[in-house]
């Protein structure tokens, strides 16, 4: 049976009239892209999306598009008193067990000869009279019976689920992120795109100091962003004869300021190819040695562009919990060995005189081309 499905999006109702049209386009051809391989029929009034389709995999594949706040899964009928009642009759029947208690919320957009309140009036008599065990209770319903009308049609639901929210993938540009396959660089990336951004995650493949299920891992994941916007490039750097020289010709214990220096350079370059206006990390604040305000500092000087930390203020278990909500926290902790280049004393007050010093023991420009040259992208999703 076909069902309309009504998704509503709050920020973009903000912006100016010319924008929101723009976001609004953007915001549609990202659900077109969400529903592909499904039948459906889309429109739009203003402040809603309306989606016409049988697919039962529909609705849940709205909540996972960045722009869509709430959605409902709907009963659409004509906007008499009459209808509204038969429609909302056989909702609350499927819904209200014996003794439990409902509200009716009507709204309306445009003219009609009945008001929201004569709508909940006629509604609640008509359950209550169809559902004689069910009571009403407005402050603390068990179940709520909602109704949208809208010139000559009404839709009837009884669950507004939310979305992801933010602004639509592709309105705010394009950034690199660094997506190590933990716990966090995912986390940032989702956060990116819920921002409006399309991503290019970059993976640097470690080995031999890390093994081929990091490798997986960064892979696997990118498939699972792909359910926020269904389309993802994973570059693929090989690193480690970076990290060999780092261990081999430079103070042991800047190694891993070296190597986000190194990567930040990579990402420059990526950037540059993809026309991408920023760099993302999961960096949180104090989290590692790596990541204490005068070593970020120090690795921020590397980078030519802007560098954005969405996480920079979150503690571990705030970002596991988004890590859990999006579906990534159990590929991010499948097993896998750590970086065995990690010094056993990180510097975590690094001079930057120090660091560049150290720079100077190779050719970074060098083992950075070579790197590039190797590298590999892989599409995932469609």
């Amino acid at each position: 049976m076909a069902k309309t499905i009504i998704i509503r999006y709050g920020e973009l109702a903000l912006k100016s009239e010319r924008v929101r049209r723009r976001f609004e386009q953007r915001l549609i051809s990202n659900i077109e892209r969400a529903l592909r391989g499904l039948s459906y029929r889309i429109r739009k009034e203003r402040g809603r999306i309306f989606i016409d389709t049988s697919s039962a995999s529909a609705l849940s594949r709205m909540t996972k598009v960045p722009g869509v706040v709430s959605v409902s899964s709907t009963s659409k009928t004509k906007a008499t008193v009459g209808a509204i009642c038969k429609s909302s009759v056989i909702a609350a029947r499927r819904i209200l067990k014996s003794g439990e208690a409902f509200a009716v919320r009507a709204s309306r957009v445009g003219k009609h000869d009945f008001s929201s309140q004569e709508i909940n009036e006629a509604v609640g008599s008509a359950i209550l009279k169809a559902v004689p065990t069910s009571k009403v209770n407005l402050s603390h319903p068990d179940h709520t019976i909602f109704i949208e009308v809208r010139g000559g049609d009404a839709y009837i639901f009884t669950e507004k689920r939310a979305g992801v929210g933010g602004l639509p993938v592709g309105t705010q540009g394009k950034v690199v992120v660094l997506l190590s396959g933990g716990i966090d660089s995912p986390v940032a990336a989702y956060l990116m795109m819920k921002r409006g951004c399309l991503i290019f995650p970059i993976f640097f493949d470690n080995k031999p100091y890390t093994d081929k299920r990091t490798r997986e891992r960064a892979i696997a994941i990118s498939k699972k962003l792909t359910d926020f916007y269904q389309k993802i490039e994973l570059r693929v750097v090989p690193f480690g004869e970076i990290l060999r020289n780092f261990i081999e010709k430079a103070p042991r214990e800047l190694t891993c300021v070296l190597c986000k220096r190194a990567m930040f350079s990579v990402a420059n370059r990526v950037a540059e190819q993809v026309g991408a206006g920023a760099i993302a990390t999961g960096e949180s604040l104090g989290q590692v040695a790596s990541q204490t305000l005068i070593n970020l500092s120090v690795i921020d000087e590397a980078s030519k562009l802007l560098v954005l930390r969405p996480l920079i203020g979150m503690d571990k278990v705030e970002i596991e919990r988004i890590a859990r909500s999006i579906g990534t926290f159990e590929t991010s902790t499948k097993p896998a060995s750590g970086c065995s280049a990690v010094p056993p004393y990180p510097e975590t007050y690094a001079s930057l005189e120090k660091v560049i010093e150290g720079e100077l023991r190779f050719d970074m420009q060098a083992l950075i081309e070579s790197a590039l040259a190797k590298s590999k992208v892989i599409s995932v999703g469609g």
